[in-house]
């Protein structure tokens, strides 16, 4: 009888570690996938040429680069993360700066 549970312990342990070695896998590959969507959407973004904002004084340059990003955002199905994420890739200098240290300073909280 004590036989018989080790050979079925064994048996459920070997079924347990294949279902999570499938499951990590699986995973991996969904991270994959994902990975080479944001790469093509970003792909997508920069074939527009968006302008870069550089975070000097000037609100009708931002007020434009702004809806100059929108305006490629409305031709993209994009969430509002992705929409967060390419938009800070076009930061440059002084605006590139601000957002660094903004997220720092969201880290510290």
């Amino acid at each position: 009888m004590v036989g018989r549970n080790d050979v079925a312990i064994a048996n459920v342990m070997m079924v347990m570690t294949q279902t999570l070695a499938r499951a990590n896998a699986n995973a991996i590959q969904r991270q994959q996938a994902q990975g080479r969507g944001e790469e093509l959407r970003l792909d997508r973004f920069m074939r527009n040429h968006p302008s870069t904002f550089k975070g000097r004084y000037d609100p009708e340059g931002a007020r434009t680069w702004l809806q100059g990003i929108e305006r490629i955002f409305k031709a993209m199905v994009t969430t509002e993360y992705q929409k967060e994420r390419l938009t800070t890739h076009m930061l440059a200098e002084e605006a590139d700066e601000g957002e660094k240290n903004t997220r720092r300073g969201d880290e510290l909280c």
